[in-house]
């Protein structure tokens, strides 16, 4: 078995530990019986429990963020597919993905520095997506103008309030993934504001 395999393997078993007790509650020991390896092999590829659930997390956050990467490179592409299609990824990582990610919000950001750290690295880096897409739909004409910092923060809190509240607890048992990225596209693309002709006809 190659390096690169038997790493592989302890990531694999750990997220599985981490995803059933929880970041605290998690030993070496549990893991190093999960992944079936020696405690000297272990400790070839990482310090700590610690260094494990960062090497996870990372993985997983980069995985998020680069679905999303088709948004400013997709270069002669409409925005509603691209938006559309990046949304459905990054729902389908989230529920793949839910137990962990549970673990994390719920655990890491408030037990480890380093945890939070990268956490706020990928806030900014995906705040940065949002704020290119909102200029690159203002350049071509799709979006209206807007604070691109202010409403790039908006978007950031609808693209994961949703995961957060209807996908990683479990609140839907059955989750359409297209069907939900479709929902959020339209809102980000439409928003909530009536036709103009509709509201001529609600003018006092």
């Amino acid at each position: 078995m190659t390096r690169t395999d038997t790493r592989t393997r302890v990531l694999k078993a750990a997220r599985s530990v981490f995803a059933r007790k929880g970041y605290r509650a998690t030993t070496v020991e549990d893991i190093l019986t999960e992944a079936h390896v020696a405690r000297g092999t272990f400790y070839r590829y990482f310090p700590n429990k610690r260094q494990v659930f960062l090497d996870l997390m990372s993985e997983l956050l980069d995985g998020i963020y680069e679905a999303t990467r088709p948004l400013v490179t997709g270069d002669g592409v409409e925005l509603s597919g691209l938006i559309h299609d990046s949304f459905a990824q990054c729902y389908r990582l989230f529920i793949e993905n839910r137990s962990i990610l549970i673990t994390f919000i719920r655990e890491g950001l408030a037990a480890d520095v380093r945890l939070y750290a990268l956490w706020d690295d990928f806030d900014r880096r995906m705040n940065s997506v949002f704020e290119s897409v909102l200029a690159r739909g203002a350049s071509s004409g799709e979006f209206r103008p807007v604070d691109s910092e202010l409403v790039s923060r908006a978007m950031m809190m609808l693209f994961l309030q949703v995961p957060y509240r209807d996908i990683m607890p479990g609140g839907r048992t059955q989750i359409d993934v297209d069907a939900l990225a479709g929902e959020m596209a339209g809102f980000v693309l439409e928003g909530l504001g009536a036709r103009e002709d509709f509201r001529e006809t609600r003018q006092p």
